[in-house]
């Protein structure tokens, strides 16, 4: 699941929103139910295809679907060959399959947030910092992070002992409309997960199996996310402007993300 994560100031806005991206049918070839019938099935036995819901609600929907059949008659025998069948259909084995997709959910809350900077020589840690809350929910280790993908960022854009997206903020106009995008400054990012410490980003670059590229990445191991697949996550946001920093509007638009330990 992808939430935007859109970051704006007016004299310093931040704004955090969540959007779901929607993919097409045929990227769920390879949910555990898009598997069903094919060589990937790890039980062949019983091939569910075509009887779950229609559409992509197959995929993550609980839903349940029996067949099969048998019928027996038969005298027993006290010799070794034990029953004397008379007729037989179908069968009796009782055989059941059960898939179990990899499933994540999040919440977030206060993810609109406005710094208004009147002064910035008299501005206080508490004046550039914003927690933006959370809950998640999974059965697999998650690796959550910030996407950065469509940008010129690259790993040197990033201080991750300390979080930081060197001059991530970017101005777009000053008081009187003047364009500024030469006028930049830091952010930075931590993020704390069932109350425990604030951790920075562990690592940048693609997640899972390239399908989540240029992320910033915060460890399921680092966060302890890893023995605690449910909860909640709070986001730390600061800003960084310079006190002399030029007055206008500034601007950063990642997208955060979600790869599975793979």
């Amino acid at each position: 699941m992808k939430k935007a994560l859109v970051l704006m100031a007016a004299f310093a806005i931040i704004g955090l929103l969540a959007t779901q991206v929607s993919a097409a049918p045929g990227d769920y070839a390879n949910t555990l139910y898009g598997q069903e019938g094919t060589a990937a099935d790890g039980y062949g036995a019983i091939n569910a295809t075509g009887h779950g819901p229609a559409g992509p609600s197959a995929n993550y929907l609980n839903w349940k679907w029996q067949s099969g059949s048998g019928a027996v008659s038969e005298v027993y025998s006290w010799d070794g060959d034990a029953w004397l069948v008379i007729s037989q259909t179908g069968d009796e084995a009782i055989e059941v399959e059960a898939d179990i997709e990899m499933f994540w959910s999040e919440t977030t809350a206060n993810n609109k947030i406005y710094f208004h900077i009147g002064n910035p020589s008299t501005l206080s840690d508490n004046d550039r910092l914003a927690y933006v809350s959370g809950t998640y929910a999974g059965n697999h280790p998650m690796y959550v992070g910030i996407s950065f993908e469509g940008t010129s960022k690259n790993a040197g854009s990033f201080e991750l002992a300390t979080g930081t997206v060197k001059d991530g903020m970017v101005g777009s106009v000053d008081n009187h409309g003047t364009v500024i995008t030469d006028q930049k400054f830091d952010i930075s990012f931590c993020l704390s997960i069932n109350g425990g410490p604030c951790i920075y980003p562990t690592s940048f670059g693609d997640g899972a199996h390239g399908t989540e590229p240029a992320c910033l990445w915060w460890s399921p191991t680092a966060t302890d996310m890893i023995n605690q697949l449910h909860g909640y996550m709070v986001w730390c946001v600061t800003i960084h402007p310079k006190i002399d920093q030029a007055d206008g509007n500034y601007a950063l638009d990642p997208v955060l993300v979600s790869a599975p330990v793979l």
